[in-house]
């Protein structure tokens, strides 16, 4: 696989979830709101509506990411919530940090990481 195509494919996985869950922790309001108050008052978060329509989202890029050969052959659903899962664990570690703009960049290049784990190797 071309080496531009793999980072396309990274690209569109950190489209979907650093922005949604990742970048946001640095945002007061939304800290307070999506992952101080809001599970406490609302329940778990995997089971609010926004969030099941980020994973179906996610899961559907990541298939089109498989069925094109970009992403190896996994459950798209499974990886979808685990990258899901990942990017939430590291929203919440952004908002409990003491420097939440010192964990950031730790958390993006660990997340990318991770996400690159789902790449098939090149040819």
């Amino acid at each position: 696989m071309p080496p531009e195509l793999a980072r396309q494919g990274i690209a569109h996985i950190d489209h979907m979830t650093l922005g949604p869950y990742i970048e946001m922790a640095l945002e007061p309001e939304v800290q307070r709101i999506m992952l101080l108050d809001g599970p406490a008052v609302l329940g778990d978060p995997s089971q609010w509506p926004n969030q099941n329509a980020c994973l179906l989202r996610t899961t559907q890029t990541l298939q089109a990411l498989i069925d094109e050969g970009t992403v190896k052959p996994v459950d798209a659903e499974a990886a979808a919530r685990l990258i899901n899962g990942a990017a939430l664990n590291a929203a919440l570690w952004i908002t409990a940090a003491e420097d939440p703009r010192a964990v950031l960049p730790k958390a993006v290049e660990a997340f990318r990481q991770l996400a690159a784990g789902l790449l098939r190797a090149e040819r």
